[in-house]
């Protein structure tokens, strides 16, 4: 099955639950901070309606809500097979995250060590702040907040809390590091894997 974007998951599962104009459904992406853990943008919602109506994996029908007009969508049965398949899909796939701080580190080399050093120690100080973050906004939602929304906080800091320990961990091997450069140094990526025969991405 081809990827589904994360807002037309998000969408999707918002007008299966109820039917809702636009700004109903940027009110609960924002009620579940979707930004914060699932890396989506509310500003991308229109282009989602747009494109999911397109398809026919949702209706929309023009309602009056007091002295406006506002575009109603609900889910269609394509919609809601869509969804399922793509939930399916999310759940029996290999875990897909990407971490900046890695790509980060793969240029390293580039920098001075002290100044490689320094960065580290502000990303820790970014993770901190994001975790307070995170607690203050789980300690004010209190009960307001389903289950599974519990779940999903509590995954973000407990994720939060071992890139904090991985960043205390990755200071401490660079610093501890006496050879510092390029791993290959001025030898050919193409000498280095004929020499050494090492696994390459297929």
């Amino acid at each position: 099955m081809a990827s589904v974007p994360k807002i037309d998951i998000l969408v999707l599962s918002s007008v299966a639950r109820l039917p809702m104009h636009g700004y109903e459904i940027k009110l609960e992406l924002q009620y579940k901070h979707v930004r914060w853990w699932a890396k989506c943008e509310h500003g991308h919602l229109y282009a989602a309606l747009k494109r999911l109506e397109a398809n026919k994996l949702i209706r929309g029908k023009t309602r009056l809500d007091g002295e406006r007009s506002r575009r109603v969508f609900s889910i269609t049965t394509a919609g809601r097979a869509a969804l399922d398949a793509a939930l399916d899909n999310l759940a029996r796939s290999p875990d897909s995250s990407y971490f900046d701080i890695d790509l980060f580190l793969s240029g390293t080399f580039l920098l001075k060590k002290q100044r490689a050093l320094a960065l580290l120690a502000a990303h820790r100080e970014a993770v901190d702040d994001q975790r307070a973050e995170a607690q203050a906004l789980l300690d004010q939602m209190g009960d307001n907040i389903p289950t599974v929304g519990r779940l999903i906080m509590e995954h973000r800091l407990e994720h939060l809390q071992r890139e904090a320990e991985f960043a205390d961990r990755a200071a401490a091997v660079l610093a501890a590091e006496t050879k510092w450069g390029s791993f290959l140094g001025d030898e050919s990526i193409a000498a280095f894997i004929e020499r050494t025969r090492v696994a390459i991405e297929s």
